[in-house]
């Protein structure tokens, strides 16, 4: 079988109505998401989400630390981080720690030496709240689909969501976080949502590249290319 895809970049901004991307995969992500008891348990400010608390100007004013003080820690996060490069990796590619090779440790170092190397590593302190995947995926709860909990705030737009069909191939080994429990969260977001579960860590796609090639393979054939052909009458 041959499949013919192509590759987009999706934004929460862009997402919604663009109908130029018909599918989305998630690789051990980052960010925030929520279990449908906590959203319920939630006290948010004015009742809304963080898109609309932001469009609106309700998150306050932020208070970063100064900015010598959060270049100072993340120079010494950074020289801290250099010379256990190797070491982090293996313990992040668990399944298949001699994927962690020369090539990836070198280039990670010389990413760290470059000279905005230090902006990266002290802009998450000065980063608004960044929206949840309950928002981002258009959720059954936690989102702008779910009125429920909002009573005295409107929102004036509609948030950019992504509502088609998603891949979650998560590497359940990595130790960065709850992985198992998150890919069970990411399951219950909403229908349309597979969770297909990996054998590996952090980085799964370089640390097991056939096993996830397949996982995405069978989710293209399954979930987005039947979703997008048309349906014949008889």
């Amino acid at each position: 079988m041959n499949v013919e895809y192509q590759t987009c970049k999706v934004t929460a901004s862009g997402s919604n109505g663009s109908g130029k991307c018909r599918g989305l995969i998630l690789m051990n992500s980052a960010g925030k998401v929520f279990k449908r008891e906590e959203v319920e348990s939630m006290k948010v400010e004015n009742g809304a989400t963080v898109a609309e608390a932001t469009a609106n100007n309700l998150l306050g004013v932020a208070s970063p630390p100064p900015r010598l003080v959060a270049k100072v820690g993340g120079t010494g996060l950074l020289w801290y981080l250099r010379p256990r490069i190797q070491s982090i990796c293996k313990n992040l590619y668990p399944t298949n720690p001699s994927a962690v090779d020369n090539v990836l440790c070198d280039g990670i170092l010389r990413d760290s030496l470059d000279p905005g190397a230090i902006n990266v590593m002290i802009s998450g302190s000065k980063l608004p709240p960044p929206r949840t995947a309950n928002e981002l995926l258009g959720a059954d709860f936690g989102s702008s689909k779910n009125r429920g909990y909002i009573s005295s705030f409107q929102s004036k737009f509609e948030e950019g969501t992504f509502d088609g069909p998603v891949l979650v191939a998560q590497g359940l080994l990595d130790p960065l976080n709850d992985a198992k429990g998150r890919a069970e969260m990411f399951g219950k977001l909403r229908a349309g949502i597979k969770v297909d579960p990996i054998n590996g860590g952090h980085c799964p796609h370089d640390e097991l590249p056939l096993d996830v090639a397949k996982s995405v393979l069978m989710w293209l054939e399954s979930d987005v290319l039947q979703r997008s052909r048309p349906t014949v009458q008889t």
